[in-house]
């Protein structure tokens, strides 16, 4: 059965629930009533009435975070009027379990509000971004806003494109060339399609980012006629386009002109810019610019290659090829050396998952050790990569090894004891002196030490604030989901502390970025965010309720949050 067919079935159950109930704010967790294993997290707006229908956008994430798109879309859903569900349930993985979470998910949200069908989109980041894209190749979805990736099958995108197209990726994003050759695909296909690049890495676009999304497909459904023309709207879009090209040169301008005038061309004059265009495609340095393109992808590819290589070849090796490419991505410089080396890192990184994976499946310990060791020594904080290396080494009887990398793990934060002493790869460790001493220490810290996970200090204008991490409860995995911050300490008379940032205080949001459900590294992303004016926080004082905003001023320049030393 078609999706679209199925979903004007579905319009025909009455709404259930009590709306007033329900508006202006965000859902956690709605369980599907036909289907309890599934649920998504919901945002209606608070001038929703069942007395006409509604917009909806079904979001995706890669990990089932369903929460975090609802976060970033809310302020676009409440100014535009748009119901937004996150499913959390729908991953990575077998199509069919995201086939059951989607439809589940649609089902629930169209048994209960008045749906516009004409104007059903779908989001997605990641993997949740194929399955967006997916739903809109379907016929389910009019327009699908995707994050970090494409079509499911990238190499076999359709002739026609049946549905409108906006794309994110960050400039540091394993998926950028992705991204940048889709765009191009799409534009040879004459499909309506935009492609923003911004300073980020592979994730959800910001909620500005996805703001713009939602006022790009406004404009779109102007333009086919399923919204009424606003020309006020539409003149303040293209004035704020126009805005933002504001010193640009170059293919940069050129790729911004191409959008402009496929959105704009026939709502508005766009007949200089369209010269514009055509004379920038046509000079040395736009054809200069794409050349370097091509050749700066296919380097990226080739050093992905060399790691591959490398993984193979001996530990001292490793460590200066990797000591190397770490010195590359972390300069201080903002170049296209540092984000073309960070991209191919990370290529890497994610490409191996597969790779250990099936090592371990087929027993393979020492080829699994081999890739883990370069892993670990590309990311060293990244504690689940060290567990695993020790596991490689416990499977493969080298317990000198094993411990190493287990010490390693517990330094980058790792503290779930029982899943220690329940390893099977370290049953033949058991016994060992150096191993129960091991445990031991982990059981019994020194007095003052944090157990919860390591503390960090943040540098900048959080330099003087010590927080600990807490992560959400009745979870068995070592990568638990992420719940809240706590203050521990803040120096006296600093940025703040005037603020007003005490010891006591939970912070639950940074820069508009939620930190419930997300992982360490998700953390750390956000962390090194940069930031130019104030860094604003979302905290609350148990046991007082509600949340409120503490705005800290940076009033020197441009700062940066960044993991600190103690």
């Amino acid at each position: 059965m078609r999706w679209n067919i199925l979903f004007l079935g579905m319009c025909l159950i009455a709404p259930l629930y009590a709306q007033s109930d329900l508006t202006g704010r965000i859902l956690d967790k709605v369980v599907c009533e036909e289907d309890a294993a599934q649920s998504y997290a919901l945002y209606v707006p608070s001038s929703y009435a069942n007395t006409k229908k509604w917009p909806v956008i079904f979001c995706f994430d890669a990990s089932a975070r369903g929460r975090i798109p609802v976060e970033r879309l809310q302020a676009a859903a409440e100014k535009y009027g748009y119901l937004v569900a996150g499913s959390l349930t729908s991953r990575n993985g077998p199509w069919a379990a995201n086939t059951a979470a989607a439809r589940a998910m649609v089902k629930d949200v169209s048994a209960h509000f008045s749906i516009d069908v004409a104007r059903i989109y779908t989001t997605g980041v990641s993997g949740g971004a194929r399955v967006a894209t997916t739903f809109g190749l379907s016929g389910l979805s009019k327009g699908v806003i995707a994050c970090s990736a494409g079509f499911p099958m990238p190499d076999k995108i359709p002739t026609q494109i049946p549905f409108v197209y906006f794309g994110t990726a960050g400039v540091e994003d394993f998926n950028y060339w992705e991204m940048r050759r889709l765009d191009q695909d799409l534009s040879r296909r004459k499909a309506v399609h935009r492609t923003v690049i911004f300073k980020g890495g592979h994730e959800w676009a910001s909620a500005a980012l996805m703001t713009e999304a939602v006022e790009w497909l406004e404009l779109q459904a102007m333009k086919t006629g399923s919204l009424p023309k606003n020309d006020d709207f539409i003149r303040s879009q293209f004035q704020s386009r126009v805005a933002a090209m504001t010193g640009q040169a170059g293919i940069d301008r050129w790729c911004a002109l191409q959008s402009l005038n496929a959105d704009f061309s026939g709502l508005v004059e766009v007949g200089a810019l369209e010269k514009e265009e055509n004379e920038l495609r046509n000079s040395r340095v736009v054809k200069a610019a794409l050349k370097k393109e091509v050749a700066a992808e296919i380097s990226e590819s080739e050093l992905v290659n060399e790691l591959g290589e490398v993984a193979m070849e001996s530990t001292n090796r490793k460590r200066t090829f990797a000591a190397e490419l770490r010195r590359k991505a972390d300069a201080a410089d903002d170049s296209i050396e540092r984000a073309g080396v960070r991209r191919a890192l990370a290529g890497y990184l994610f490409s191996t998952r597969e790779t250990i994976r099936r090592h371990f499946e087929e027993q393979e310990y020492g080829e699994a050790a081999a890739v883990l060791e370069l892993s670990s020594l590309l990311k060293p904080d990244d504690k689940q990569c060290f567990y695993d290396l020790a596991r490689a080494h416990g499977f493969n009887g080298d317990k000198k090894r094993a411990l190493g990398a287990l010490r390693s793990a517990v330094a980058a934060g790792l503290r779930d004891i029982e899943r220690i002493q329940s390893e099977p790869a370290f049953a033949k460790l058991a016994h060992e002196a150096d191993f129960q001493r091991f445990i031991l220490d982990l059981q019994n810290p020194p007095p003052g030490s944090i157990m919860e996970m390591p503390v960090m200090r943040v540098s900048a204008a959080l330099a003087s604030v010590e927080l600990r991490v807490f992560s959400q409860p009745n979870m068995d995995s070592a990568e638990r989901p992420l719940s809240f911050l706590r203050v521990e300490n803040v120096r006296p008379d600093t940025a703040a502390a005037r603020a007003g940032i005490a010891r006591g205080m939970e912070i639950v949001a940074i820069q508009d970025i939620r930190i419930r459900g997300l992982s360490e590294d998700e953390l750390g992303a956000v962390m090194q965010q940069p930031v130019q004016n104030e860094i604003v926080l979302i905290v609350r004082e148990p046991p007082r309720r509600g949340e409120w905003e503490i705005r800290i001023s940076l009033r020197k320049s441009s700062r940066e949050l960044s993991p600190g030393n103690n």
